[in-house]
């Protein structure tokens, strides 16, 4: 379950990254129904299409460039959308906001929500980057939690903003319209919920899970590239089945908000290319079954690109 946990929050604490791609560039473009070739996905019914990529948040820079399936996308559709509007994080409201709901209650501190055990365990952990768990002793569990997986992966390399930060630049600076799916503050509110009523078993679990950091990551981003469902769809089965709080949190509950827009989305008649987090897309409650669901045909995408 950690893996997908990094996926999700990481998109808290990152600024942009430009890009720039050449438009002189022919693609050879094919569909499949039942294969793994790519991260994309062509939606369509009635004569309409939608585009939808999975995204990692976070990259290394030799991850670059990204599949080209995700330039075809963006050069074929009218409107980028991506989970939330990062750069509101630059507003004094929405930084106040965060302020006002990454701490504990008053009075309460990690010593006083986790077990002496686990605590020991965290601090640690924190110490193994010199950081005494004291500056974030009257921090939510899960915010620190968060911080710890940040540190981690950087510290294996991934520290270039992933593939919806990559086209976001991109299309702001080419005057592309740009929607979201869901506000800053809806984010913040997932990421610092979890765990709430069960902090000691989530930071523990969360811990002994941080082991083969490297080789999960690994893993993750090669099978990301084919197009490969695996790993997140057996994540996603274990949080359905250990932590089905976490699963309606950051799965289920968002999905019911956004299944009507990307709807709209199909039937406007424009192309929208759709980037969300890889592991929205698999899965019994993902967006590719919902749509499967309504009658629209999935298929991946598989692009050939030759410079003209």
């Amino acid at each position: 379950m950690k893996r997908i946990i990094k996926i999700f929050c990481l998109v808290f604490f990152a600024a942009g990254l430009l890009s720039c791609a050449s438009s002189a560039v022919k693609y050879d473009v094919s569909y499949f129904s039942n294969a793994d070739v790519s991260p994309v996905y062509r939606i369509s019914r009635n004569g309409n299409e939608l585009f939808i990529g999975g995204s990692v948040h976070i990259l290394r820079e030799t991850d670059f460039p990204l599949p080209v399936e995700f330039d075809y996308a963006y050069s074929v559709s009218d409107v980028l959308v991506i989970e939330t509007d990062v750069d509101q994080l630059q507003n004094p409201e929405v930084t106040q906001y965060l302020l006002e709901n990454m701490y504990l209650p008053d009075k309460q501190t990690l010593r006083t929500v986790l077990s002496p055990q686990t605590y020991e365990m965290l601090s640690q952990a924190l110490d193994e980057f010199g950081m005494p768990i004291m500056m974030f002793e009257t921090m939510k569990p899960s915010m620190v939690v968060n911080v710890l997986s940040t540190l981690q992966i950087e510290s294996i390399g991934f520290e270039q903003l992933g593939v919806d930060f990559y086209y976001f630049d991109k299309a702001r600076a080419e005057n592309k319209p740009v929607a979201f799916l869901e506000s800053v503050q809806v984010q913040i509110d997932t990421i610092v919920s979890v765990g709430e009523g069960y902090e000691d078993d989530y930071v523990r679990y969360s811990l002994q899970d941080m082991g083969d950091t490297n080789g999960d990551i690994e893993a993750l981003v090669a099978q990301w590239r084919s197009g490969i469902t695996t790993n997140v769809g057996a994540e996603l089965d274990e949080m359905i089945n250990d932590w089905p709080l976490i699963y309606k949190a950051m799965i289920t509950d968002r999905h019911d908000a956004w299944f009507p827009q990307l709807e709209q989305f199909l039937a406007s008649g424009k192309t929208y290319f759709v980037i969300v987090g890889y592991a929205h897309l698999p899965g019994p409650d993902g967006i590719l079954q919902h749509f499967r669901s309504i009658g629209c045909t999935v298929e991946q995408v598989a692009v050939n690109a030759v410079n003209k």
